[in-house]
């Protein structure tokens, strides 16, 4: 049987390519082959920081729904919700949101996912964010 978490020349394992595709029966049959959930890749990311950025829900809801950590970092300290927010993929913004990742968590730089979606222009996903922390602020 081939090992499923074998790393490819780009730095990425076949479940991170079928993650940023979007391919949910690919993620499917890696995970049930053994794939690693949050393995990293060269730049520290994992398939859950791809499916956000290319706001791939369906796979992102899997990745969730398999353990994945919704608050991994990449090398840049980026999380899969910085990611979304970045790219204004508003509906797996939301997914994540909805299902436990740090709206407040920081860049080293300092920077959040509210501050990358402002300053990226995306309205929706800076609207989710910032009711997303206010929620937390009322239940902290």
């Amino acid at each position: 049987m081939q090992n499923v978490n074998v790393v490819n020349k780009d730095g990425h394992t076949a479940l991170m390519d079928a993650a940023k595709e979007g391919d949910v029966e690919a993620v499917k049959d890696l995970l049930h082959r053994g794939a690693e959930v949050d393995a990293k890749s060269s730049k520290g990311k994992t398939a859950l920081h791809y499916a956000a950025a290319n706001g791939k829900l369906d796979v992102v809801n899997l990745l969730i729904a398999s353990g994945a950590d919704l608050n991994a970092r990449d090398r840049d300290w980026h999380t899969p919700l910085m990611l979304a927010a970045i790219y204004g993929c508003n509906h797996t913004v939301q997914s994540l949101l909805n299902n436990g990742a740090d709206a407040n968590a920081k860049t080293l730089a300092g920077t959040t996912a509210m501050a990358y979606a402002e300053n990226n222009d995306h309205p929706l996903a800076h609207a989710l964010l910032k009711k997303a922390q206010r929620a937390k602020e009322t239940t902290a």
